[in-house]
């Protein structure tokens, strides 16, 4: 029984084309080849955003993105457009991946395709697709928006298609789009968000991601990634609880971007010396928070902090309380005249 494998969202040049996140990909992309090699797959479907800006490509992420693909030469790929590859907001009429067509082993659908593929009516559904166009299929592959699924780690999506109204379409969908993997059933028909291959952001942090494979009797399961790097928060005032920090750093630091939430009161001197001890697990990068409100932050659809919900003055002088400085009360003051007098410039 011959098995297919579906990935997405990709977003090759994410992190203003960063070099060690192509390495990553790169990495994730060696992993995937060995995995489908020894599964016998040769058959690869994406379900959108190759590309990570939609607007302009740099020619070092073209360029790393040709040798991507060289390394994908044996496998037959068929690609959707996500909004990420789309230069309008909500049509794939312009897109990236039309530079792909020349691929003898890529097809990239940017307008809806159906297709009979093992005995099975498959409808190949890009971004901007309407719902209601969708005919009736075995399976669905798309990249879609629809409400009530998480889009990562710290937002639900409050607006797009309704995901009763799609379900009734196939008894089987995987969409790109979404970050958070996620899997639900409607009456007996599943919509499966397929996630990124790896995390890319703190957005990505505490879920697995990977890969999908499927059968030709649309039985499915999930490929985890184990050899990416992950997104760690430390809480500083979780590590009094830990029997051997040795051991955990070990685990959790080790290879990894790791962020500090400094919640608690901590002099320089100490705070120094444990960035030390944390920089000799060698993660790829280590960040400092101070934040003593971080329980109350929200989050924005890309992972950044949201503060709207924050007392800008108690957060002020709680964070003045956790430096090493002395008089804090006269910081404290100063501070407190600096915020009125820029509110008061605002009105």
């Amino acid at each position: 029984m011959s098995k297919t494998a579906i990935f997405s969202d990709l977003h090759l040049g994410v992190h203003q084309n960063s070099d060690f996140w192509l390495g990553v990909a790169n990495k994730w992309a060696d992993w995937y080849i060995a995995e489908l090699n020894n599964r016998g797959i040769t058959d690869i479907i994406f379900c959108g955003d190759f590309f990570h800006y939609r607007d302009e490509i740099s020619v070092k992420t073209l360029n790393f993105a040709k040798d991507f693909l060289d390394k994908f030469a044996k496998f037959k790929i068929t690609m959707i457009t996500g909004n990420h590859d789309a230069w309008y907001k909500d049509t794939s009429e312009i897109n990236s991946l039309s530079i792909l067509k020349g691929y003898e082993n890529i097809t990239v659908y940017d307008k809806m395709h159906t297709a009979s593929i093992n005995n099975h009516k498959v409808t190949f559904c890009p971004w901007g697709t309407a719902i209601s166009d969708i005919p009736k299929s075995d399976l669905i592959f798309g990249h879609f928006e629809l409400v009530n699924f998480k889009m990562n780690s710290f937002k639900i999506c409050d607006h797009g298609d309704n995901p009763e109204e799609l379900s009734n379409k196939a008894p089987l969908i995987f969409s790109g789009h979404f970050h958070l993997r996620a899997n639900r059933t409607f009456g007996s028909n599943d919509i499966i968000y397929v996630g990124n291959p790896y995390e890319m952001d703190f957005g990505d942090s505490m879920q697995s991601k990977g890969f999908y494979i499927f059968d030709d009797a649309l039985n499915y399961e999930f490929i985890e990634n184990t050899i990416t790097p992950k997104h760690i928060k430390v809480f500083l005032s979780k590590l009094i609880y830990e029997e051997d920090p040795t051991i955990f750093f070990n685990k959790i630091v080790s290879n990894n971007i790791v962020k500090l939430i400094v919640d608690k009161n901590i002099n320089t001197e100490h705070l120094d010396l444990l960035v030390a001890k944390l920089l000799t697990y060698k993660p790829f990068d280590l960040r400092i928070d101070y934040d003593v409100n971080y329980n109350k932050v929200q989050f924005t659809e890309e992972g950044e902090y949201d503060l709207s919900g924050i007392d800008i003055m108690e957060a002020i002088d709680e964070f003045i309380n956790l430096l090493d400085i002395e008089n804090k009360n006269e910081v404290s003051k100063y501070t407190t005249e600096l915020y009125k007098r820029s509110q008061d410039r605002s009105k």
